[in-house]
Order: C-alpha cells, then sequence, then structure tokens
C-alpha cells in the first residue's frame, strides 16, 4: 500500500541527516530505553533494527556497503518501513488490537500447511531468521492487518458507482464472479488508493521520532564531494 507517503518520508530523512535540517532527537541520559525509532510506547531498539537491517542485507546477491549511497539508501528506507509499521503499532494499541496466543498459533499452523516435516525451519535457517524472531513478526503483522481492517478496509464506502466501473474495467477476471468477491475487491482497490493520504493523518497524531545519534552509527560516512568512506 504504502507510496508517496514513504517517499516524502525518506526525503524527509535525508534532510534530516544530511542537511542539517533540526528535529531528530537527542534524548537526555534518563530519557529511558535507548532506541533509533519511538512512537508513542512503541520502540525500535538499536538491536531490533540491526536485526531488520541484517535480513535486508541478507537479500542483497553483492556487498551493499561497497556503495555507500545505496547502502545509506536502503537505511532510509528501512527507516521508513519500521516508522510506518511503529506509527500503525501505536495507532492499534491505543484501539486495543490485540492477537491472543491461540489467534497467533493458529495463524503459525496456517503459515506452515505448505512445508512438509521439518522444511519450515529448514527455510528459516536457509534466510538467516530465527524461530522467536519469525514468530515475532508475524503477531507484529497480525495486528498491522487487524487494525487497518478497522480502520481503513471497514470505513471505506462502496456506492453502487463504485462497483458499476469497477465491473466493467475487470469483466474478464475471476474476481468479478461473485458478488461478496467483487465487493471484497473493491474495498481493497479503494483501501490501496486511500491509504497514503490515511497513513498521512494517522501520523499528525503518532508523530514518529527518529534519535538521530543512533541512527547515524549505522550509516556510512562519506567526505563531502568525493564519495569517500570515512574511516
Amino acid at each position: 500500500m504504502p507510496g508517496l507517503y514513504r517517499r516524502i518520508f525518506v526525503l524527509f530523512l535525508f534532510g534530516l541527516l544530511f542537511l542539517g535540517a533540526s528535529g531528530c532527537t537527542k534524548p537526555p541520559e534518563t530519557a529511558g530505553p535507548e532506541y533509533v525509532i519511538k512512537v508513542g510506547s512503541n520502540i525500535v531498539s538499536p538491536d531490533q533494527f540491526a536485526a531488520e537491517l541484517d535480513l535486508k542485507l541478507a537479500a542483497y546477491p553483492y556487498a551493499l556497503k561497497k556503495n555507500p549511497v545505496e547502502y545509506n539508501q536502503m537505511i532510509f528506507d528501512l527507516v521508513s518501513i519500521l516508522s510506518e509499521e511503529s506509527v500503525l503499532l501505536a495507532a492499534a494499541l491505543d484501539k486495543g488490537i490485540q492477537v491472543t496466543d491461540s489467534e497467533l498459533d493458529a495463524a503459525i499452523a496456517f503459515q506452515r500447511e505448505d512445508y512438509p516435516e521439518d522444511s519450515f525451519e529448514q527455510m528459516l535457517l536457509e534466510n538467516a531468521i530465527s524461530y522467536p524472531y519469525w514468530k515475532k513478526s508475524l503477531k507484529k503483522n497480525l495486528i498491522i492487518d487487524r487494525f487497518i481492517q478497522q480502520e481503513l478496509k471497514n470505513k471505506i464506502e462502496i456506492l453502487p458507482g463504485d462497483v458499476v466501473s469497477f465491473y466493467k474495467r475487470h469483466l474478464s477476471q475471476e474476481i468479478v464472479a461473485d458478488e461478496q468477491k467483487l465487493v471484497s475487491n473493491l474495498r481493497m482497490e479503494k483501501s490501496q488508493e486511500s491509504y497514503d493520504e490515511w497513513i498521512m493523518e494517522l501520523r499528525t497524531s503518532y508523530p514518529v521520532d527518529i534519535n538521530k545519534n543512533a541512527l547515524t552509527k549505522f550509516l556510512i560516512k562519506m567526505e563531502n564531494n568525493k564519495g569517500h568512506v570515512n574511516d
């Protein structure tokens, strides 16, 4: 779903860290747990950020650090993704949205259905993902999905004209085979169209606090106008 919002946020980060703009937080020593990103009571600690970063780096087929510009852009993208998740999680917490242990167990069982015997564990191992980390991420995603369903998708207004237009545009596709599926897919489409504006409005109620000092430790510093990595 994210599009315009993420691009704007990445540009904001770039200016904040490299063009000398003010606004990032330098927390006092008594401010509590160290964090890279904080939204309300929801924080992304340096260890959590490092774990997410390791996963992204593992997906690259080459040594990304050899290209500092591309590497730093990837960091900014990660900050944007995790900031957005933090906004959604903080808002979901305020709405009382939770995932019970039984719901999580059911979701885990569903995810494992396509993996015979120990192939699921092998898949995690091959991708350098620990089971506790995967389980925690799954729960986080379930909470976010439930919040988006409740606060965005379910509140999308479906007008008769929307149904007619959607039907005509997808006449030859299976998604218009029955009315329930058609309305469900139409609601999804309209939710995607509304997402960027919705998340930007949500962010005004849940501002993102980025710890500039903590984030800078993950970036490759370069000399001005030379592109060389500083020692």
